[in-house]
């Protein structure tokens, strides 16, 4: 019995029990110190992959098989989800390896009465083209081809039907590491040499001090990462951060800051010299951001636990406000698989939490000050919508252009398929009394 493939398999039957993915695969990762680099590739290659394409997988698998899937043995299912995804999106996986193993696997993890299932179902899964199938409806065809709930299939149909399947092609693309240079410790020149020696290309992005880089292997145990001269963050995102652009000595607030790599990025726009007031509903992510304040040698930041929904009298007069809201996520599906499976049942209250806090983020901007809302979704009820009507009822603020933007509304979004960058929403606004 392979033992990677046997760890994969255990990642999979602690994800379905309601495990988030990334999490989940660290800790069995933590668990097999002594696999090698190429095996932790492949295990998380398995794993992640079969997250991402479950939908498209289950429905595969259902077709070869006189009952639910849902009915089947949690390791039986588990161990043909692994298996299916090896035959049909791993290459240098040949279909017998993948299925002997499996097989395998099955006898291994007592199953034994099941291995002929398993082996058939393989077989015959294998061999099903997804092209000529015949679907039930437009929502069904989309969930199916792009691993997708239903929910969300139905979602980008309504609201985005011109370019739901673009967006949900892809989905699939994973682009190279999105970094911000940390200014406050080095330059965009000292950087690139630093990882061009290492021989890992380099790749600027739109913002001044975003590199693209083909990045393999731990990166928290990298030198550079760990003296701080860069940080982890979306171009998108770095975007958001532009189109606040905070100025040296200003008050700025972050209001729904963790991990912090939003925080940091406005600290460089401030030049560590200013008031940098950091808040988060979550005292469990507190830590990351104080952790990425250290490392990156933000001084100027105060870390503190807040609903940014609930108004706060201290925080008034601000110069720059950012909140980046709570949301969806559908706009980093590459990243987040996790999201595929979402029923989207707490879409409404969401909605009006986004609204709570844009709300109350304006109250805090002086006049002359700036407010940038944002979102890494695609949904427009939780981006124009909610910024539209917020202007409805507060014809003090206006729009401003969103900077690295072809969009001259002053709100933009960003689909993952028109560039590298996350799916993402931007709108800049400014307070005129």
């Amino acid at each position: 019995m392979d033992k990677v493939r046997y760890a994969a398999v255990n990642a999979l039957l602690r994800q379905e029990q309601g495990g988030y993915s990334n999490l989940v695969l660290q800790n069995v990762l933590e668990k097999n110190p002594r696999f090698s680099a190429r095996e932790k590739a492949f295990l998380s290659a398995v794993f992640y992959g079969v997250v991402e394409r479950q939908f498209t997988i289950d429905f595969l698998l259902q077709k070869c098989l006189n009952r639910p899937l849902r009915k089947l043995d949690a390791v039986v299912r588990a161990i043909l989800r692994a298996g299916l995804y090896q035959i049909r999106w791993m290459d240098g996986v040949p279909i017998h390896a993948a299925v002997n193993e499996s097989v395998l696997l099955t006898k291994g993890m007592r199953k034994t009465s099941a291995s002929g299932l398993v082996n058939a179902v393989l077989r015959r899964a294998s061999e099903i083209d997804l092209e000529k199938e015949t679907f039930s409806d437009p929502i069904q065809r989309l969930s199916v081809v792009y691993s997708v709930s239903p929910e969300i299939a139905a979602l980008f149909l309504e609201k985005l039907p011109d370019r739901c399947e673009e967006i949900l092609r892809a989905s699939f693309s994973h682009p190279d590491l999105c970094i911000r240079v940390n200014s406050l410790k080095t330059s965009p020149e000292i950087l690139r040499k630093y990882f061009q020696e290492k021989g890992v290309s380099v790749r600027e992005g739109r913002v001044p001090g975003c590199f693209y880089v083909d990045f393999h292997g731990d990166l928290a145990a990298d030198e550079a990462f760990q003296r701080g001269m860069f940080h982890v963050q979306g171009e998108a995102s770095q975007i958001a951060c532009a189109a606040l652009s905070p100025r040296p000595g200003e008050k700025v607030l972050d209001l729904c800051a963790a991990p912090g790599g939003k925080s940091v990025t406005l600290a460089q726009y401030m030049e560590n010299r200013g008031q940098l007031c950091a808040r988060d509903a979550a005292e469990n992510r507190l830590s990351l951001i104080e952790e990425a304040f250290r490392r990156c040698g933000v001084t100027c930041g105060q870390v503190r636990c807040a609903d940014a929904a609930v108004f706060d009298k201290k925080l008034c007069d601000a110069d720059a406000v950012l909140c980046d809201v709570p949301c969806s996520g559908l706009g980093i599906l590459s990243k987040k698989p996790d999201i595929r499976c979402k029923d989207l049942k707490g879409l409404p209250e969401l909605l009006r939490i986004q609204r709570e806090i844009l709300c109350t983020a304006a109250k805090y901007v002086k006049p002359g000050g700036r407010l940038v809302y944002s979102t890494c979704t695609l949904n427009p009820d939780e981006n124009e919508e909610t910024v539209q009507a917020f202007l409805r009822e507060n014809s003090e603020f206006y729009v401003k252009k969103v900077p690295y933007s072809k969009e001259n509304s002053g709100m933009t979004t960003f689909y993952p398929y028109e560039q590298e960058a996350d799916g993402f929403f931007v709108a800049c606004l400014e307070r005129t009394r």
